[in-house]
C-alpha cells in the first residue's frame, strides 16, 4: 500500500486530498501510522514498531489496521490494493 501523491499530511494530523479537496484529522496513532505507510515501511515493521510503543495485542492491532487502512482506501487516500499488501 502507498499513500498517493497528490495526499498532504501535516504534522498535527491534518490530512488533505488535493485531488477531491476533502480533508481529514486523525489521532496521533493515526498519523504515526499513516506516516510509517507514506514512509514504506513494510507491514511486518510498521506491527513491531506500533506493538513497542502502544499496549496492544497482536490481533488488535491487526484488525484496527485493517479497518484503518480500508478507510484510507475508502477516502482515496493509498493506491488500490489488500490493505495487508505493502509494496
Amino acid at each position: 500500500m502507498q499513500i498517493l501523491e497528490e495526499i498532504k499530511i501535516s504534522d498535527n494530523g491534518f490530512v488533505f486530498n488535493a485531488h477531491t479537496g476533502e480533508s481529514f484529522s486523525l489521532n496521533p496513532m493515526g498519523l504515526e501510522i499513516i506516516k510509517m505507510i507514506a514512509a514504506n515501511f513494510d507491514f511486518d515493521e510498521l506491527k513491531k514498531t506500533i506493538l513497542e510503543k502502544y499496549d496492544v495485542d497482536d490481533l488488535t492491532f491487526e484488525k484496527d489496521f485493517y479497518e484503518f487502512s480500508t478507510m484510507l482506501k475508502h477516502h482515496q487516500l493509498t493506491q488500490q490494493g489488500n490493505p495487508l499488501d505493502f509494496v
